[in-house]
């Protein structure tokens, strides 16, 4: 796409010049009329550019999560046990698998019954899991990893987690 067609172009500076270009820099091309441009089509700046953001919101999601954490003394790796025994993730018996060089998994299970100090953080406003409080159980509260938590439990120990088999 030409820079001057391209929605993404940053805008000019004081000095007159523009900025870095969002696409990477093998992909930046000088077209036949002089114009520069790069080779990516619409479609994918668009994914570029939605990906970068997810990102950032992610980054910042992880990093607010932790500043909690170290404020209130806790340790997040505690907490991403317990979310990995949720799911059975143990990598003894029930360990990912690998897929051109990508780590997935498959669990058999997302539940944790009982009061858990870290789960029951994860469950307010993050949305990471979902408590439940049945009366069959005495009143201790159940809890389940939403997406959203298998998506947080998978960013932080480098596995793409699917979703339960049923």
């Amino acid at each position: 796409m030409k820079c001057n067609k391209c929605p993404y172009l940053p805008q000019r500076s004081e000095a007159g010049d523009y900025p870095d270009c969002p696409a990477p820099e093998e992909k930046q091309t000088t077209w036949k009329d002089g114009e520069d441009g790069c080779t990516l089509t619409r479609r994918q700046l668009d994914k570029m550019s939605d990906d970068y953001a997810d990102y950032l919101g992610n980054m910042g999601d992880d990093m607010g999560t932790q500043m909690d954490f170290d404020n209130k003394g806790w340790k997040m790796d505690d907490a991403l046990d317990d979310m990995r025994h949720m799911i059975g993730l143990d990598m003894l018996k029930h360990k990912p698998y690998k897929r051109h060089g990508k780590l997935f998994f498959k669990p058999y299970r997302n539940h944790w019954a009982g009061f858990n100090k870290y789960l029951d953080y994860f469950s307010g406003t993050l949305g990471l899991v979902e408590k439940q409080e049945p009366k069959l159980l005495d009143g201790m509260p159940y809890y389940y990893l939403t997406r959203r938590g298998l998506d947080f439990l998978g960013r932080h120990i480098g596995v793409t987690i699917h979703d339960v088999a049923r």
